[in-house]
């Protein structure tokens, strides 16, 4: 797989991390926490990735030529499910006010994510970077480089949701979201050929 690729598989892994994190820009967050916070999402974004890649290829020796089929089809389930989020809101969304609430502790203009709290978000931002991973693995590509672009894009997007938070509102998150399982989804029909 081509640098471009992995940086577009990058970005759309990122959309989410990117969406929760302009809602959570809009409540208020202090510098140093939107540092962690992007910090940690990134490097959530390699260990998922890498796991993902390393089964992928373990996979990949066992079923042989379907592999790649397999890892295409996940990518194209992966970007479906992202596009059905988009037009399907009230599916899977929760109020601002709720997931401020859910994240943290005081809802003051001031609060920060709590220590265990930012962990979830983290790690519930990264699930798809592991099946992504597992995609990722069942073709050759290059394991450091892959989930160290992924990682560092996913970081960046995260501080970039938070920066934003403030300053556009969350209309943006939807359309990153609808890229990003666009990308996804074309992404994985092109491995199919």
């Amino acid at each position: 797989m081509n640098l471009v690729w992995v940086v577009a598989v990058a970005i759309a892994l990122g959309a989410d991390a990117f969406s929760l994190s302009l809602a959570i820009g809009l409540s208020g967050i202090r510098k140093s926490m939107m540092f962690r916070l992007s910090l940690i999402v990134a490097i959530f974004h390699v260990v998922m990735p890498l796991a993902g890649i390393l089964l992928g290829e373990a996979l990949g020796a066992i079923i042989g030529r379907y592999a790649s089929l397999i890892g295409a089809l996940v990518l194209m389930g992966l970007g479906g499910r992202m596009l059905y989020k988009v037009y399907r809101p009230a599916v899977e969304h929760f109020p601002l006010g709720e997931a401020r609430s859910a994240l943290l502790p005081n809802s003051s203009g001031n609060s920060s994510l709590s220590g265990f709290g930012i962990y979830m978000f983290a790690a519930s931002v990264s699930l798809d970077a592991l099946s992504v991973g597992f995609s990722l693995g069942t073709i050759k590509t290059d394991i450091f480089l892959t989930v160290m672009i992924i990682g560092v894009v996913a970081g960046l997007m995260t501080g970039m949701g938070l920066i934003l938070g403030r300053v556009l509102g969350t209309w943006l998150g939807d359309k990153a979201e609808l890229l990003g399982g666009l990308a996804l989804f074309l992404i994985g029909f092109k491995l199919l050929f």
